[in-house]
């Protein structure tokens, strides 16, 4: 009897442990902050004091064996670090109150428009008056004594002093070959030379192979009209300023050798490589934001710059704030499970979510395209749209048949206002 007790007692001691090592699991491994500075030049917002402006990057790993990171999609395919995690970073904004006890204890993270920190202009009261108004007088956000939180997350941003990109890994094959697929990507430029992802504030995906007679270049007159292909001869995967002639190969750029035509709709569908693995962008606001809200410091010893004197009493409440295309950024992170930490706790009590309607931003599939979604009159066909569940509330679809919703997960989902 004493001996199953002892057993009893060891088998409980094994579980606690086990249960105390996978609250590590996903973390925030590393928080550095690179620059303060003061906010709106030191003045103070009510009665909440002097704000500043922390800028630094963030180091996180999450465990890719894990249930609640398994749904993102390649993460099996990622590169593995000595701990045998997946580690990625990104850099990160933080706007708070000079003693933070002065704060209202609430963090609002605003997640930023294809690296465009937008929440911050659109909370400006009164409006500027003009383009020379500072942005920094006035915010709302701060005369109510919010500390404001931004991260970059999609991984084909092009980091600035004014944009948030992430550092993402890319998936590679068991073997270590490329990850490779055929991708549609769609233009209307002028010019001899576009980037393959269209905009040369995004990083494009590469061509796994240069010979043009692999891919397919169409021009039609809209996104109705019928496609007609441009010879194979007739263009080169390269830059070319001037044409034909001014042609300097690579693997990144389309060059049409004779000008794209005003007012034309070209679309080229090319084998891509090299994905990152863009789920990783809905496990930056969860991990970050989890870390500022709940814990004091990161493995380093590094304090948590929102915690108030060691402990997390500093924080109280969570939201988080997206606009459009980050709106629908947040319906797809709702509807993954990602407003619940590895540990369960739950990462915001309540999230604003504007413009999106029915659509939800596919930033978890392989190739992901997190910068253009389908509209009626262009990309019509492509990811991001509206694809059941359309509803927050758990419903039967009358189309597909399918029962579903995008809050169905009662002991974490936020409000959603």
């Amino acid at each position: 009897m004493r001996a199953r007790t002892r057993r009893s007692e060891l088998t409980i001691a094994i579980l606690l442990l086990i249960g105390t090592l996978s609250v590590v699991d996903a973390r925030v491994v590393r928080l550095e902050v690179e620059r303060t500075e003061p906010h709106a030049e030191g003045r103070s917002f009510g009665d909440y004091g002097a704000f500043e402006r922390l800028e630094g990057t963030v180091y996180m790993e999450v465990d890719a064996e894990d249930p609640t990171n398994s749904i993102i999609v390649n993460l099996d395919k990622a590169p593995k670090n000595t701990n045998g995690r997946v580690s990625f970073s990104a850099p990160f904004v933080i706007i708070k109150p000079v003693d933070v006890l002065q704060g209202n204890r609430k963090i609002l993270y605003g997640i930023n428009n294809r690296g465009n920190t937008i929440e911050l202009p659109w909370h400006v009261f009164p409006r500027p008056s003009s383009a020379e108004a500072s942005e920094n007088d006035g915010h709302l956000f701060f005369e109510l004594g919010y500390t404001f939180v931004d991260a970059g997350w999609a991984g084909d941003i092009i980091t600035t002093e004014t944009r948030l990109g992430a550092n993402l890994p890319v998936a590679n094959e068991n073997d270590g070959s490329h990850v490779s697929s055929s991708i549609r990507i769609e233009y209307s430029t002028e010019g001899y030379t576009v980037p393959l992802k269209g905009n040369s504030r995004f990083m494009s995906y590469e061509t796994a192979d240069i010979d043009t007679t692999h891919s397919l270049l169409t021009i039609r007159d809209g996104v109705e009209g019928s496609r007609i292909q441009v010879s194979p001869d007739q263009w080169a995967f390269g830059q070319c300023e001037t044409g034909r002639l001014s042609l300097k190969q690579t693997t990144t750029d389309l060059c049409l050798f004779n000008g794209f035509l005003p007012n034309k709709l070209y679309e080229l569908t090319y084998p891509a490589k090299d994905p990152w693995v863009m789920g990783l962008g809905y496990a930056v606001t969860r991990d970050l934001a989890s870390f500022l809200r709940y814990e004091t410091e990161d493995d380093a010893g590094n304090p948590n710059p929102i915690a108030a004197n060691g402990s997390t009493v500093g924080v109280g409440r969570a939201y988080g704030f997206g606009i459009s295309s980050t709106g629908m950024y947040l319906r797809d992170f709702l509807y993954l499970g990602f407003n619940a930490d590895e540990n369960g706790r739950q990462v915001f009590d309540a999230v604003r979510i504007l413009i999106p309607g029915t659509h939800r931003l596919f930033a978890n599939v392989e190739f992901a395209d997190p910068n253009v979604y389908s509209r009626q009159d262009q990309n019509h066909d492509f990811t991001s749209a509206s694809y059941a569940p359309f509803t927050y509330a758990v419903t039967t679809d009358p189309v597909s048949g399918m029962r579903d919703g995008i809050l169905k997960r009662p002991d974490t989902d936020p409000l959603v206002m």
